[in-house]
């Protein structure tokens, strides 16, 4: 066992010192400053999103104790009673949503059963279920803000994501997929069940990879930023590549850039935008479903921007290589 003991440590040791993409991005930064001359560039630190914020809507109609004792035969009466009850008023967000889902479903077949005999309990079922289904969306948004699972996902992490294909990231995505399903049915509650709701928020349970994804995204945003307007700052003709002199520190930028920003660094924002895009395949639809008030996707803004922002910076590079006239491959 002992003379594995050196191969188990180097191991160890290179995935503790494995670099981040800031890490990538610092070394770069000063790479470029230690040729240049100036003092590198950092970026500042992330000020949070803002929180989607959405109220839980007020029911108008309700059935009284008497009312509802002579709903015994309807499974409906079940639902209700657990609900007026105190385990009911401090039940979590997901658990008020789905109970305003299956109030939906079960309603109509309580009126329709032939012992609902008592036409002012037809007539207020009615109306409640009429006013669950206008306010559907409403409850759903409030599930979005309020679950601990689901009003997770605009804050900040101290990693960064890395590869691809992890569980998080699988469980995350097939959780968002649900999410969006439903968002997709809120106009025909008939169609969505109300048993896939918690399944998928367990598997967003100490689930970090969309706060990280994101916070990882803003940060290369933020380098790519920063690095070029740093870069935009450089005279090239009087300080890099005037006329007439040798070309040598041009051609050691030119390398410290195919190091970094496209051996390592291009790959990676690639990655990131191929995360985003899954994401938001699900944040659209369900901002689409919940226009008030509008759940943002975060993920496809984020993604416009670090595509912007990258550019942005490819479009200083090239600048660099015409005034310079150095050879880009």
């Amino acid at each position: 066992m002992i003379r594995y003991a050196p191969i188990l440590f180097s191991l160890l040791l290179a995935v503790a010192c494995t670099p981040t993409a800031s890490d990538i991005n610092q070394e770069y930064a000063n790479r470029l400053a230690n040729v240049l001359d100036i003092p590198p560039p950092s970026i500042d630190k992330l000020s949070p999103i803002v929180e989607y914020t959405a109220t839980r809507p007020e029911a108008s109609f309700k059935l009284s104790v008497l009312q509802l004792a002579n709903l015994g035969h309807c499974a409906l009466a079940q639902d209700v009673a657990r609900h007026n009850n105190q385990l009911g008023k401090l039940a979590v967000p997901s658990e008020v949503f789905k109970y305003q889902v299956r109030f939906i479903q079960l309603a109509e077949r309580c009126i329709q059963d032939t012992k609902t005999q008592n036409q002012e309990v037809k007539h207020i079922l009615r109306q409640a279920a009429e006013e669950k289904r206008t306010a559907l969306p409403q409850y759903f948004a409030f599930m979005l803000s309020a679950e601990p699972e689901l009003n997770q996902f605009n804050r900040l992490t101290f990693e960064e994501t890395d590869k691809r294909g992890t569980d998080n990231e699988i469980q995350a995505n097939e959780s968002l997929a649900v999410l969006a399903s439903i968002a997709n049915s809120l106009l025909t509650p008939e169609n969505i069940d109300p048993q896939k709701i918690t399944p998928a928020l367990s598997k967003l349970h100490n689930n970090s990879y969309i706060q990280t994804l994101m916070t990882s995204a803003r940060r290369q945003i933020s380098w790519n930023q920063k690095l070029t307007t740093w870069l935009s700052q450089i005279e090239l003709e009087k300080t890099i590549c005037p006329e007439g002199k040798n070309k040598k520190k041009a051609q050691v930028l030119h390398n410290i850039f195919n190091k970094y920003a496209i051996s390592q660094l291009q790959p990676y924002q690639s990655q990131l935008s191929n995360q985003l895009q899954e994401l938001s395949n699900s944040f659209a639809q369900i901002s689409q479903a919940i226009p008030h008030p509008l759940y943002p996707d975060h993920a496809a803004a984020l993604m416009t921007e670090l595509k912007s922002s990258s550019r942005q910076h490819a479009q200083w590079w090239q600048g660099f290589y015409k005034v310079c006239k150095v050879a880009p491959v």
